[in-house]
């Protein structure tokens, strides 16, 4: 099943605020939030919390990245609870210290407010984006034990970003992946996210699927569960080789040119898709990347083929 709504899914585990830009909220007897999505909804995402968790506090919030629509909310969130430990991985906690992070983190979700207001949200939050402080780091493997035999265990995936982190509760067969096993754009299309390695990205895939998830969270647009959570997994990859294929063609028809490359990707992939879809300033910054991360790749691959013979 794909769920594009807000509200309970299964197992305890509810999406809050915005099905396109959610924070997964996870119940039980210490309750945790997974991301913090943008700042423009925090008031949303946190009375979406509140309506299920009354008074009281999630024990965490675990971050998958530090990028600017899943860390948005997060200064927010801590002040509303402040007991409540963030968790990131080692590098996330050292991005989300960086004033030009912050910097640009604060531009990208100012500039997310009228998307917000297009799609008819409320309440909207005017204030900034909050720097917050990471409480925990998490590791790969790291877990986290919450009563009644839910834990959660840490995946360090740094395929979609160095910092990244996937979150598995195997007592619930509940995967939080986020970008790792990509978004479905709602079209049935999966935009690949290696922004810093593709062939890392596809191993992350092929972990992850081995987990046979029941309940998949990737990080924007819906929920997948069952038969279709698989599937999800396996078109996933299958959009990935594609999408690699496509740009190098686009990268060989203009000589390496990364910009040039990354507008016909753009005319492609994000063009002709319907609203909502990602702001276009911060699709650019990830598709230039994801053009750079190929190129680097073809480069190191012509490099290192075999029977090359190498300048002495």
């Amino acid at each position: 099943m794909q769920i594009q709504t807000t509200g309970h899914i299964a197992n305890g585990l509810y999406v809050t605020g915005s099905a396109g830009v959610p924070v997964y909220l996870l119940d039980g007897p210490s309750p945790v939030l997974f991301d913090a999505g943008m700042t423009v909804l925090a008031q949303c995402y946190v009375n979406d919390i509140r309506a299920v968790l009354g008074t009281r506090s999630p024990a965490y919030l675990f971050l998958t990245h530090a990028h600017f629509d899943h860390v948005g909310a997060a200064g927010f969130f801590k002040n509303v609870w402040p007991d409540m430990q963030v968790v990131a991985s080692a590098p996330g906690r050292d991005i989300l210290s960086r004033p030009g992070a912050i910097a640009l983190i604060r531009t990208l979700n100012a500039e997310s407010v009228q998307m917000a207001k297009d799609e008819g949200l409320t309440p909207l939050n005017d204030a900034p984006f909050e720097s917050v402080a990471i409480d925990d780091v998490a590791d790969q493997g790291s877990c986290f034990e919450l009563g009644a035999g839910t834990v959660i265990q840490a995946l360090h995936c740094p395929g979609h970003t160095r910092d990244f982190m996937c979150y598995w509760i195997a007592s619930k067969k509940i995967l939080i992946a986020s970008e790792a096993v990509g978004c479905d754009d709602g079209t049935g299309y999966i935009q690949p996210e290696f922004l810093v390695d593709y062939d890392c990205y596809m191993a992350n895939l092929t972990q992850l699927a081995r987990l046979d998830a029941d309940i998949l969270c990737p990080g924007h647009k819906m929920v997948v569960t069952g038969d279709d959570a698989r599937d999800h997994m396996r078109r996933s990859a299958d959009y990935a080789h594609r999408f690699l294929a496509m740009v190098e063609t686009f990268l060989t028809e203009a000589d390496g040119d990364i910009d040039a490359a990354t507008a016909k990707v753009k005319a492609s992939e994000w063009d002709p898709r319907p609203w909502p879809k990602q702001p276009e300033h911060a699709y650019l910054l990830n598709t230039r990347q994801r053009v750079l991360k190929t190129w680097n790749r073809m480069q190191f691959l012509q490099e290192n083929a075999p029977g090359r013979t190498r300048a002495m």
